[in-house]
C-alpha cells in the first residue's frame, strides 16, 4: 500500500514548531555542557555497548548501567581525585610555608626571615621582599573574593556530573530509538541523514580518541623526562601531567614548569633547562602538532582546518570546545558535500542540458 504524499506545512504550524523548539532549547540550555558530553560519550561508546549487549545476551539495560558505571570510575573519579588532591596538597603546602617561615598572617611576612632557597629564587627572578609581600597580599585578596564562587562552582560541578551520568545512561539504553526518531523527522532523505549521522559519529570518536591518546603520550613523555632528571615519584607526576593536559591554555605547564623551577632552585640548572626544553618540544608539541595529525588519519578534514577547529572551539567554548570545534566544522563540511552531490547541478551536465 502506497503512503499518501506528505502534506505541505502551513505557516501557523511551522511557527508553533519553531516556538516549541526554541522553548525546549531555552529549558535545556542551563544543562548544555553535561548533555553535550553525554551525547559525545554515548556516540563513542556505541560500538562497545553493542558488543557488551551481545555478550550479556541482549540485556541492554544492564550493559548500559555497566557502561555508565565504567565512565564514572574511569573518567569522573580521576578528575574528582585530582581536584581533592590539589586542594589537600595546597593546604599542606600553605601549612608548610607558614611553619617554615614562622608566620601566621600576611602582615608578619614583611619582617620574616626567608629560607636561603627562597632567597635564591627571588634573586633569579630579580624580586625583592616588598614585591613578594605585595604579590601575596594581592593573591590573598583574590582568594577571599573567589572563595564563595569556588564553593558554588563545586556544587554546580557535582550537579552537572550527575546530570551527565543520568543522560548518558538513558542515551545508551534508548540511543538507537533516538537515532531512528531523528531519521524519521529529519528534513533530509534517509541516505543523507545516515551519511550525516555516520560522519558526526566518526568525528566524535576520532576527536575523543585523539584527546585521550595525546594526553596519555604527554603523561608518558613527561614521566620519562622527570625520571631522567632525577625527580622522585616521576610516574605520579607523569599521571598528573596527563590529567592537567585537559585544562585550556596552560595544560601540562601546570606541572612541568614548577618541576623545572624546583630543579633550578635545587642547584640543578642544567637538568632544569633540559627538562623545560624537552617539555616544550615533546610534551607541548604533542598537543599542538600531534593531535591534528592523529585526527587527520580518521577525519576527512585538512590538517590546518583541524588545527583551527581545535583552537577556535577552545577560544569560543572553553574546554568543551575541543570537542565542539571539530564537530561544528565536520557538520558544515558534511552538509556542503551533500549539497554539492545531491542538489547542485554539476558543471559537466550543464552544457549537455543547454545543448
Amino acid at each position: 500500500m502506497d503512503l499518501p504524499p506528505p502534506r505541505r506545512i502551513s505557516r501557523p504550524f511551522l511557527a508553533l514548531l519553531l516556538l516549541s523548539a526554541a522553548l525546549l532549547l531555552y529549558v535545556a540550555w542551563p544543562f548544555r555542557t553535561p548533555l553535550f558530553l553525554a551525547i559525545v560519550i554515548a556516540a563513542v561508546l556505541h560500538g562497545a555497548l553493542e558488543r557488551l549487549t551481545a555478550a550479556l545476551r541482549g540485556q541492554r539495560v544492564l550493559a548500559s548501567a555497566l557502561m555508565t558505571l565504567a565512565v564514572l570510575v574511569v573518567i569522573v573519579a580521576p578528575f574528582a581525585s585530582l581536584v581533592a588532591f590539589l586542594t589537600r596538597e595546597s593546604m599542606v603546602g600553605l601549612g608548610y610555608i607558614r611553619d617554615t617561615l614562622g608566620v601566621h598572617s600576611v602582615e608578619e611576612l614583611r619582617a620574616a626571615a626567608l629560607p636561603e632557597a627562597l632567597e635564591r629564587i627571588l634573586q633569579v627572578f630579580h624580586l625583592d621582599r616588598e614585591q613578594v609581600y605585595d604579590g601575596i597580599n594581592y593573591l590573598v585578596g583574590l582568594a577571599q573574593d573567589a572563595t564563595p564562587g569556588l564553593l558554588a562552582s563545586g556544587g554546580r560541578a557535582i550537579a552537572a556530573t550527575l546530570i551527565m551520568l543520568i543522560a548518558l545512561y538513558f542515551l545508551l539504553v534508548d540511543g538507537r530509538r533516538v537515532v531512528q526518531w531523528a531519521w524519521r523527522v529529519s528534513p533530509l532523505d534517509a541516505r543523507q541523514t545516515e551519511e550525516l549521522t555516520a560522519e558526526m559519529r566518526r568525528v566524535t570518536t576520532a576527536t575523543v580518541t585523539g584527546i585521550i591518546f595525546t594526553a596519555a603520550f604527554q603523561g608518558l613523555a613527561a614521566a620519562g623526562g622527570y625520571f631522567l632528571c632525577g625527580i622522585p615519584h616521576a610516574g605520579f607526576f607523569g599521571m598528573l601531567t596527563a590529567l592537567v593536559s585537559f585544562v585550556p591554555g596552560v595544560g601540562t605547564s601546570l606541572v612541568w614548569v614548577p618541576v623545572s623551577i624546583s630543579l633550578w632552585a635545587g642547584h640543578h640548572q642544567a637538568a632544569s633547562i633540559l627538562l623545560a626544553i624537552f617539555c616544550l618540544v615533546v610534551v607541548v608539541g604533542a598537543e599542538q602538532v600531534g593531535k591534528p595529525l592523529l585526527l587527520r588519519g580518521q577525519v576527512q578534514m585538512h590538517t590546518g582546518l583541524i588545527f583551527l577547529s581545535l583552537l577556535g572551539g577552545l577560544a569560543m567554548f572553553g574546554l568543551i570546545g575541543i570537542l565542539a570545534g571539530p564537530l561544528i566544522v565536520a557538520f558544515f563540511l558534511a552538509m556542503v558535500r551533500i549539497y554539492e552531490r545531491d542538489f547542485r547541478v554539476s558543471s559537466a551536465s550543464a552544457p549537455d542540458k543547454a545543448a
